[in-house]
């Protein structure tokens, strides 16, 4: 059997079906096989940052998550403690707690095996065929499209799929980066976990504030409550001790809980036992011609932080408007070499910032890391992170060659995320992220009157489906707080284009020569060549 599409994304846990959900919302057909015969039962990832969740919303996704969303992030708090009964705790700060001044998206917490169902049905309503107990075998690239044999594994039947591109977020041991022979940098391997899930008559709270999660001393590892009575227990066993992941029975992970909430006689239901490793690597490249690597495929960080699969759903929405474009015929295939451009640095410094925490929690890890790079804050970690190169135009990177801004007090360069404003449209407020969602906008200033009529002039601009708004008297949008020019660095009749992943592509600082710039700007992102910033004066 042949089967056709646009995208074979080979991995069907939380980016694959991150990237299925944003290819198959703008119309790309994309074929989904995972090899496990349903969604997650673990839920090692929980955390959903404040960046992702405007990606979640701006997908449609805001209310059921936060439907599944247990924990008050205002209140809630990680706990460090020797058990649960013990009367001593120090109390540690949470990330992303109040991040309402630089985004409309509150963090949220929802589990893995609560995610997946919701992205697994979202992509599948907007078209995508998400097919579980389905591996992928072998494939090959050509000119045009990569052929690939993938095997139902219930009946052992093999198709042959025909895509244009395929995408590979099956993980860690990733099988689709092995095939290409793409190697990895970084310390690897730093410790050895188990995750066990069980479920025991235990309170989520400690001295009056509810628990997101508690690191208990004497056990060497980390309790999480759930509101269904459920709880994950994570521990640490050194295989160069001995200590295998096969031995932990049963009777020794309830020996294990009971030492870690200091209840001798509590009953527990152990319901799930897996290891997992705590590893740092990147991969060399993210993208071999037709094939590119998502999510833990392209990268692996200790969870110290939260940035693991927060960092592969921003792959996701970096990649999917990039590939629409290009099947669409919107722009030239060099479009998709700027993934990896982008993507990979922010990588390199997001695993640093996780070791750099991994360090400071652990303080021993070995000897195996380098001297720690300084920890940065949370919020500029995940809101501004910006790109040295890709699909953006002008403006060379600052002396320092900074990658990571300060998002409380916003560039507005090229290669950076779009800062949150409030602004007034049609007779309400809302925020400047919502605004640009999965689309090109340009956005001019109080006295930019020329602007709307050259987007409608320029023929680039119409390719890609350029918007305009405009910031008042000139313009549609009210700017509450007169924020807009310092914001975005530039004057009143100035204009800045933004991406469909809310990346600023290009801004005009003045009115002088305008549509001609515009025009010189948007045809050079879509004509963006490997690894290169495009280059317009401005």
């Amino acid at each position: 059997m042949d089967i056709r599409t646009s995208v074979l994304v080979v991995g069907g846990s939380l980016n694959g079906l991150t990237t299925a959900l944003l290819l198959a919302r703008r119309g790309v057909s994309c074929l989904v096989v995972e090899r496990h015969h349903g969604t997650a039962i673990q839920y090692k990832f929980r955390g959903i940052s404040p960046r992702s969740m405007e990606i979640y919303r701006a997908a449609g996704l805001e209310a059921e998550i936060r439907a599944c969303d247990r924990v008050d992030e205002r209140a809630a708090a990680v706990a460090r403690m020797a058990n649960l009964a013990a009367t001593e705790v120090s109390w540690q700060g949470v990330p992303w707690a109040d991040t309402s001044a630089l985004g409309p998206a509150a963090a949220a917490t929802c589990d893995q095996d609560r995610l997946e169902p919701i992205l697994r049905a979202h992509a599948e309503r907007h078209g995508a065929d998400v097919r579980f107990g389905t591996e992928l075998v072998a494939f090959r690239q050509t000119g045009d499209e990569v052929i690939a044999q993938v095997r139902d594994r219930p009946t052992a039947a093999i198709a042959t799929v025909h895509a244009r591109y395929l995408i590979g977020a099956d993980g860690t041991a990733s099988g689709v980066r092995e095939a290409l022979g793409i190697g990895r940098h970084g310390p690897g391997v730093l410790q050895h976990w188990l995750n066990v899930i069980f479920a025991a008559d235990l309170p989520t709270a400690v001295d009056g504030r509810p628990l997101r999660s508690v690191f208990v001393t004497d056990i060497n590892g980390t309790l999480v409550p759930r509101d269904d009575g459920r709880w994950l227990m994570a521990v640490q066993f050194a295989p160069e001790r001995g200590e295998r992941a096969e031995d932990f029975t049963a009777d020794r992970c309830r020996d294990l809980i009971r030492r870690g909430t200091g209840r001798s006689d509590l009953a527990i239901d152990v319901i799930d036992v897996r290891p997992w490793d705590a590893a740092a690597a990147v991969a060399d490249r993210f993208q071999d011609g037709r094939v590119f690597l998502v999510g833990d495929s392209a990268h692996v960080m200790p969870p110290t932080g939260g940035f693991g699969g927060n960092t592969g759903i921003q792959d996701a929405a970096n990649l999917a408007w990039k590939l629409d474009a290009v099947i669409t015929g919107a722009a030239g295939p060099g479009l998709l070499a700027t993934y990896d451009a982008e993507r990979r640095p922010v990588a390199d410094r997001t695993v640093a910032q996780a070791l750099a925490r991994l360090q400071a929690w652990f303080k021993d890890t070995g000897g195996r890391l380098p001297p720690p790079e300084p920890i940065r804050d949370d919020a500029a970690v995940i809101f501004g992170y910006r790109y040295a190169s890709g699909a953006f135009a002008g403006e060379p990177l600052p002396p320092d060659g900074e990658l990571i801004d300060d998002p409380r007090a916003p560039s507005g360069r090229p290669g950076s995320r779009a800062p949150h404003l409030v602004v007034g449209h049609r007779g309400e407020r809302l925020s400047t992220i919502d605004l640009f969602a999965n689309r090109w906008v340009l956005v001019s200033g109080p006295e930019g009157r020329d602007w709307e009529q050259r987007v409608h002039a320029s023929a680039a601009s119409r390719a890609l489906g350029v918007a305009w708004h405009g910031i008042q008297p000139a313009g549609d949008l009210e700017d509450v707080a007169a924020r807009f020019c310092a914001a975005y660095g530039v004057t009143a009749q100035g204009a800045v284009l933004i991406r469909p992943d809310g990346f600023i592509a290009w801004r005009q600082t003045g009115a002088e020569d305008g549509a001609e710039r515009l025009d010189a700007a948007v045809d050079a992102i879509r004509g963006s060549t490997t690894g290169t910033r495009a280059r317009v004066a401005n």
